[in-house]
Order: structure tokens, then C-alpha cells, then sequence
């Protein structure tokens, strides 16, 4: 069975992936090996094959599908050109499910930003919605709609920001990257839906399922894959007692404030 036909298509859910991607879309009918040899030979994949960095983070905890969602403006200005305009993708994804969206815009205006959640929402609503503090998602536009659709807003502050959207970047990219690299183009506007629906109809590791599968009926078996027994998890014992001193090393924000000077 062609290798080839599979990796190209970008509706495929296998589309520009890795070793087990393909593995799974060609139904275990050819080796591991042999998609090994085979992608070490095209330069779209052993160019842009990202390297792997794993890095701790405080898990997100959700209860179920369609509860909370992150969004943030991924900046492709750099191939608006190549793309009749447009300079951004408004991306959402579904922490529990990994059900994720991009939405071209032209710029991030707010009636822009307002029609892309729109869309989004139409399909799905989440009762509440995560971002970083970029003041596109902030204006009176959007937040009025989010009130009027019922939707909780809130920022993030730490500095891992919405972890789970960017790493649906990353993907996303790699995906894209890899298409521009094989087609010889920089034009995605007419294949980010595909890819799109390549992506949610991929098997994601975390959720053991692909998210486009994820429903209320089996919501439940996700969240064991997703968390697994909470009560097992090891505790780490602190590394501070009470009144210990320390030393701070970075300041948040101003400590002390001088409200009245009284001179000599």
C-alpha cells in the first residue's frame, strides 16, 4: 500500500504526520519501519519535524466536554499576501476534548474577533473561555457577546499562558509548515479547513481517541485517559516550612508604597 497518497492529502488525519499517524491510517498494513525509510526520504517531513521538548506544566482540570475552551490570535501577517489578505487565525480548542478551530481574519479588529467567535460558537459553546491578556479578546464588542451568550471570560496570569491552545499551535504549524514544504506554496487559506479537520480527526495520545469522537456518552472514559485515578497522584512534599525565610527573587509588582513623606 502507497505511503505517499495518505501523507499528501491534507484531509487525511494522517496528513504530514509521523511514524505512528501513518501507522494507524494504513490500517497496521505496512511496517514501522518501513514508514521510517519511506519519511526520511521526503524533505517536507526531515526539514520541519519539530524537535521534541517536554516541559512540566500544572495540569488543567475539566470536568467534561464543551466546559472550557482556550483561544489566542496566531500572527501569520508575514503571508497575507500569498493568502488574499488575510494576516491572522483565531484559534479556539476544547481542553477536555482537544476539539480545536482557526478562523482566517484580516486584521483584529473587534468585529472581527466578534465574527470569529461567531462561527465558533455557533458549532460549539463552552460555559467559560481562556485567553492570554491580549486586548483584542478584551474590548466592549466581545465581552458584551460573551455576556450575552453566557460565557465566562477570564485571562490567564501565570507565564505558561493557555498552554493547551499553544500547543494545538505547534501542531497546527507543523502541519502547515510541512504542506507549504511539499507543495512548494505559502498559500494555506484554501487548505486550513482540511487541515483542520485532518487534526481533529486524529488520534490524540492524551485522550487515547480522536477529538472529533469525543461525545457526553464516552466523556467519561476520556477523563479517566485525560486524569487517570487524581487520588493516586504522589503529593510532593513542600520544600518550605512555616516561617522559614527566604529570598525573593523576582518582584511582582511594588511590595511597599510610600503614601505620605513628612520632611525634617
Amino acid at each position: 500500500m502507497s505511503i505517499e497518497p495518505v501523507y499528501k492529502n491534507p484531509e487525511n488525519p494522517a496528513s504530514f504526520g509521523g511514524v505512528n499517524a501513518l501507522y494507524r491510517a494504513l490500517d497496521n498494513r505496512v511496517k514501522t519501519k518501513d514508514i521510517k525509510q519511506w519519511l526520511e526520504t521526503k524533505e517536507s517531513y526531515t526539514l520541519h519535524k519539530p524537535a521534541r521538548r517536554r516541559f512540566k506544566r500544572n495540569r488543567v482540570l475539566v470536568g467534561g466536554i464543551e466546559e472550557q475552551f482556550q483561544a489566542d490570535l496566531l500572527d501569520l501577517q508575514s503571508l497575507s499576501q500569498y493568502n488574499n489578505g488575510y494576516k491572522y487565525l483565531l484559534t479556539c480548542i476544547d481542553v477536555f476534548s482537544k476539539y480545536a478551530w482557526a478562523i482566517p481574519l484580516r486584521d483584529k479588529k473587534s468585529k472581527s474577533i466578534l465574527k470569529g467567535f461567531e462561527k465558533i460558537f455557533r458549532e460549539r459553546k463552552p460555559l467559560s473561555l481562556q485567553t492570554d491578556k491580549g486586548t483584542e479578546f478584551k474590548n466592549k464588542a466581545v465581552q458584551t457577546y460573551f455576556k450575552k451568550m453566557n460565557v465566562h471570560f477570564f485571562t490567564t496570569n501565570n507565564e505558561t499562558k493557555a498552554s493547551i491552545v499553544e500547543r494545538f499551535h505547534r501542531t497546527l504549524m507543523s502541519k502547515m509548515t510541512k504542506y507549504f514544504a511539499e507543495y512548494n506554496t505559502q498559500k494555506y487559506i484554501n487548505v486550513i479547513e482540511k487541515l483542520i479537520s485532518s487534526y481533529n480527526h486524529t488520534w490524540h495520545r492524551s485522550i487515547k481517541m480522536e477529538p472529533f469522537n469525543v461525545n457526553i456518552d464516552n466523556q467519561g472514559q476520556v477523563w479517566q485517559n485525560l486524569y487517570g485515578d487524581i487520588s493516586e497522584t504522589k503529593v510532593k512534599r513542600p520544600v518550605f516550612k512555616i516561617n522559614d525565610k527566604v529570598r525573593i527573587s523576582k518582584w511582582k509588582g511594588d511590595l511597599i508604597k510610600a503614601t505620605k513623606i513628612i520632611g525634617p
